[in-house]
């Protein structure tokens, strides 16, 4: 049946599984992992989905009218930048693809001692645009390489109430007794910033950081583990640690997502969910 929604949600984007335009990719054989998309985004107006069968990038708007951009496009990431246009990763190489479907320019993630990392392709492995305007790459350890070859974007940078947080280095931080905090480090490794994850109930299982809104709120994407279930949070967080909400959301995925959320600057967070009938695009 259908997945049951937040009272706080509302359906973007449904799209159904099949090879017709409008439809997203899906291998669904004996003895094989179900394969679908793997990755979203949104610019806040615009979604795009990484349709990893069919090696397309879907673009669709405000009203849900949706059209491939791009063809033969091979990667696990996806990031929109900020002019209609995407950029999609396949290990340490990122190409941005314009609004038509070209590509505009190649860009590669290295550490700051000019090497290569390599990151292992998975949940968690997030492309993003920082609170600069700068590409960045965060692993699931929390670790940020910025991507070489890629121009800043002004337009998808903004600002906070308080700036010199947005220089610091966030990381999540396990710390004894199972507790969880987000880190806010200072380039020379001083905390600044110190948040603990609350749980009304439960235990912490992945944890990850999201980013800020334009207020300055933290985001973090986790999984709380009760029993046998394995819920999917987003929590909101004032930099002086209070809890202000909580998104729960449904986690009974079809097919395996990296990822699954985006939190953009106005404070909305989109999910992408798969399921037996297709793939949801939801905000709260």
């Amino acid at each position: 049946g259908e997945p049951s929604f937040a009272e706080n949600s509302q359906i973007i984007l449904f799209a159904p599984w099949g090879d017709n335009p409008g439809e997203i990719g899906l291998v669904n054989v004996p003895e094989h992992e179900i394969c679908g998309p793997l990755s979203f985004c949104t610019d806040g107006k615009n979604v795009f989905i990484l349709d990893t069968v069919h090696k397309q990038v879907i673009r669709a708007d405000a009203n849900g009218k949706s059209e491939v951009i791009a063809s033969n496009v091979v990667g696990w990431d996806i990031c929109a930048d900020d002019s209609g246009g995407v950029f999609v990763r396949n290990d340490e190489r990122i190409v941005q693809i314009d609004k038509n479907g070209g590509v505009k320019r190649v860009g590669k993630i290295k550490s700051e001692s000019g090497k290569i990392p390599r990151i292992i392709q998975g949940y968690g492995n997030e492309l993003y645009v920082d609170s600069g305007g700068y590409l960045c790459v965060r692993e699931l350890t929390q670790k940020v390489y910025r991507v070489a070859g890629i121009p800043r974007m002004p337009a998808l940078a903004f600002k906070v109430p308080d700036a010199s947080l947005q220089s610091l280095h966030y990381q999540i931080k396990r710390m004894s007794g199972n507790k969880v905090r987000i880190l806010g480090l200072e380039p020379e490794g001083k905390v600044r910033v110190s948040v603990p994850i609350m749980l009304d109930d439960g235990e912490p299982g992945a944890v990850l950081f999201k980013g800020f809104d334009d207020s300055g709120n933290l985001y973090v994407e986790l999984e709380n583990l009760k029993g046998n279930s394995v819920e999917l949070e987003v929590h909101r967080y004032a930099p002086s640690g209070k809890r202000l909400s909580v998104f729960k959301m449904p986690n009974d995925y079809f097919t395996t997502v990296y990822k699954k959320t985006q939190i953009i600057p106005e404070g909305f967070v989109y999910q992408m969910l798969t399921t037996p009938k297709g793939v949801y695009i939801i905000r709260y």
